[in-house]
């Protein structure tokens, strides 16, 4: 892609740019398919830096099938004996989010902690973390 190309792609507002509904498809996959996805893969390498070896192995646990709600966000999540992890990705604007729990306390919120996070995942996160839904902001 030539400078020109690059320069107006970054002019183009990302709401305009993003969207990938295949990610719908795997709704009833496990949540390891997610991560997997192209899409979502090398964001979710870079986002959890530093705890991505923790984060893989406990997509590959055990948890329900992907779901979607609000006919946009695909979620699900993984357990094991060491952590928690659970994944959403919107298909709309291409966010990611990642709540990590080891010994039952948070390690790693994308977004951040002290940011709100999208309300349509809010019972999701009731389901995965009842505590932890309980204290968090949600917006939207």
């Amino acid at each position: 892609m030539n400078r020109r190309a690059l320069l107006a792609l970054a002019g183009t507002p990302l709401a305009a740019r993003a969207d990938a509904p295949e990610v719908l498809l795997l709704a009833g996959q496990p949540v390891l398919e997610l991560a997997r996805h192209p899409t979502v893969g090398p964001r979710l390498r870079s986002m959890s830096a530093g705890r991505q070896r923790i984060v893989s192995d406990t997509l590959r646990g055990a948890g329900p099938p992907l779901a979607i709600t609000d006919g946009r966000w695909v979620h699900g999540y993984g357990v094991t004996e060491e952590a928690r992890v659970f994944l959403g990705f919107d298909t709309h604007t291409e966010s990611v989010v990642i709540l990590l729990l080891q010994n039952e306390r948070p390690s790693l919120f994308i977004p951040p902690r002290v940011a709100p996070w999208p309300a349509a995942l809010q019972p999701a996160l009731r389901d995965f973390a009842p505590d932890m839904a309980a204290v968090m902001r949600f917006s939207g």
